[in-house]
């Protein structure tokens, strides 16, 4: 069955919709904010690029993950995913209906962000380049999350762990001095992406971040094939 722009348009309308009028979503896009202004420089201090990075990549892994991750659990709460799954509507429309409207989310609470912290002087194509990466691989984890918990409260108690563990071991543990927490850190794509961000800010180019955009792109494969493994699972779940 071939891709339908009619349906997709459809979905992504009724999933913004539904959406906006979500207070828990609602709630989980403005966390990024209030991190963001609480990481809020003043003007008599120094440039630190941990107030810049940081609420970017709160931004990036909240609303991929958790925006993600309650819209399909929701979805599934209602009683309404199973027909949608078994609907005329293809797996990469109903996924991309979805992933779209978080997407939107996404680049408002970034946008936000940046607005508050300040615009990382670094190359954009990369920033750009980095930052979707990351966004596909939460968004992935957060279709995972939605389609393992039965109700959206579950989703957010399943991805509590991925909120310690993928932002904030970036933040927290390269100051406890645990080497083998640290090495486990080091390979998760949020700490590849601070990283990445670190060595643009310093004036480095695709030389210095090509193993840091390696590492992205094959958590974004992975994560992308285990999303599709689990939907097409939970499709006939009984």
């Amino acid at each position: 069955m071939t891709f339908s722009m009619r349906r997709f348009r459809a979905m992504l309308k009724k999933e913004w919709k539904d959406a906006v009028r979500n207070p828990q979503i609602l709630l989980n896009a403005g966390m990024p904010i209030l991190i963001a202004v609480l990481f809020r420089q003043k003007e008599n201090e120094a440039s630190d690029f941990t107030f810049l990075a940081i609420p970017i990549l709160v931004a990036i892994s909240i609303t991929g993950a958790f925006v993600q991750a309650n819209m399909i659990a929701e979805e599934k709460e209602k009683n309404t995913l199973r027909s949608l799954m078994l609907s005329p509507a293809t797996k990469l429309e109903i996924l991309a209906g979805k992933s779209a409207t978080t997407t939107l989310f996404a680049l408002i609470v970034i946008a936000a962000c940046m607005l508050v912290s300040g615009v990382p002087d670094v190359n954009v194509f990369f920033l750009a380049v980095s930052s979707a990466l990351l966004l596909f691989v939460f968004m992935a984890l957060g279709t995972i999350i939605g389609l393992i918990a039965r109700t959206a409260s579950e989703s957010s108690i399943i991805g509590l762990p991925v909120l310690l563990l993928f932002i904030f071991g970036p933040i927290f543990v390269p100051d406890l001095n645990l080497p083998a927490l640290m090495s486990i850190i080091h390979f998760l794509p949020s700490q590849q992406f601070v990283m990445a961000i670190s060595e643009l800010h310093q004036g480095g180019g695709l030389s210095q971040i090509g193993g840091n955009l390696l590492n992205l792109i094959v958590w974004a494969v992975v994560t992308g094939a285990l999303c599709f493994l689990v939907y097409g699972q939970k499709r006939f779940d009984k």
